[in-house]
């Protein structure tokens, strides 16, 4: 295991539904029938009452303690609920009396990688894969864990390993279409996400990254067109991703087509407002159009979200240069150098073994 520093950033929201849905069944201790707290919280819990489950399945160990499985049930109802470190408790709790449950050990790396924890979570794994063989699902999280330590080596290793035990895990051919990317190997980055789009022909995020190996592979007007196709496909989604919308901007932008680009790029910042790249984008588009106001805004809020961000500060500076507000400028201006220059003496410096 290698203590490498988390890189938070890569990691795309995961779907929590598939992994609780692949967990293995869990028999109750000694066969006894189950009655009181513990059934009304299984009975929550089945109707998707995942609040009112966490708190019965609760009372049930403070009434038995490690009676029943309900500290396990607690922790699934905490995961629907999103509430991993509450989740994180229960299971250690069960695995202290069940430290043979290969369910709560798999659970908790699953909870442990949700907190960007990767190198606890891959104790965890190898805990739970040495009592019971480890499946798809629970190999792309050890992959997402190696990303996390931004150890691309091996995360492909293991989600190459999770798509060949499931040929249809959607999800684990993302993520290994992502490493890939991150990777420059291109050719089977696009494999990966196109076999995304055969298990979902409407996959706006698969279609989305299409558009970037395009972008890479310097064909923007196919870059253009997947973009505007992940756009359309996730019309309808309650939570839409401001992703495509960028990406079109930037393209836009590249090709000279700087009016054109506004409409996709605000779009961006409305969908993503702490997003500092959004607001980047959209200021630079607007500073290229002499719409000074809005590139000031724009521009501003960027370097408030990213204070180092240089590339930030620089576009900042051709703005106040632009208004004649030269003291800021050269304020900016100033800045970036000293961001540029401390960015490049921390990639000069060897590291220490």
């Amino acid at each position: 295991m290698k203590g490498r520093r988390a890189n938070p950033g890569f990691l795309l929201p995961l779907v929590m539904v598939l992994f609780l849905g692949g967990l293995r069944g869990s028999a109750q201790s000694g066969g006894a029938q189950i009655r009181g707290a513990f059934d009304r919280g299984m009975a929550e819990f089945r109707a998707g009452n995942y609040s009112s489950a966490a708190v019965l399945f609760a009372d049930a160990e403070t009434a038995s303690p490690g009676a029943t499985d309900a500290l396990l049930y607690q922790a699934k109802s905490l995961v629907h609920l999103q509430d991993f470190a509450g989740a994180e408790r229960a299971l250690r709790g069960y695995v202290a009396s069940h430290p043979d449950s290969s369910d709560a050990l798999y659970m908790l790396g699953f909870v442990l990688n949700r907190q960007n924890r990767p190198a606890e979570s891959l104790v965890s794994y190898t805990k739970a894969a040495a009592i019971t063989r480890p499946a798809a699902d629970d190999l792309k999280i050890v992959g997402l864990d190696y990303v996390l330590l931004d150890d691309y080596a091996d995360a492909i290793k293991w989600l190459e390993r999770a798509v060949a035990l499931d040929r249809h895990n959607k999800d684990a051919w993302y993520y290994l279409g992502r490493a890939y990317y991150t990777k420059s190997r291109l050719i089977e980055a696009r494999k990966a996400f196109l076999t995304v789009l055969d298990l979902d022909p409407r996959d706006a995020k698969a279609e989305n990254n299409l558009g970037l190996i395009f972008e890479s592979s310097a064909q923007p007007e196919a870059a253009i067109e997947a973009y505007r196709n992940a756009i359309g496909w996730q019309e309808q989604s309650p939570h839409p991703s401001e992703q495509p919308y960028v990406n079109l901007g930037n393209v836009l932008m590249e090709l000279g087509r700087t009016t054109e680009a506004v409409e996709p790029l605000t779009k961006a910042a409305v969908l993503a407002p702490d997003n500092a790249f959004c607001r980047l984008k959209l200021g630079i588009a607007y500073l290229r159009a002499r719409q000074l106001d809005g590139a000031q805004r724009e521009l501003e809020k960027a370097t408030q979200l990213e204070p180092d961000n240089a590339a930030a500060h620089y576009q900042l500076g051709k703005l106040y240069k632009a208004i004649h507000a030269l003291d800021r400028a050269k304020a900016e201006f100033d800045r970036t150098a000293e961001l540029q220059s401390r960015a490049a003496s921390s990639t000069s410096e060897p590291e220490n073994h």
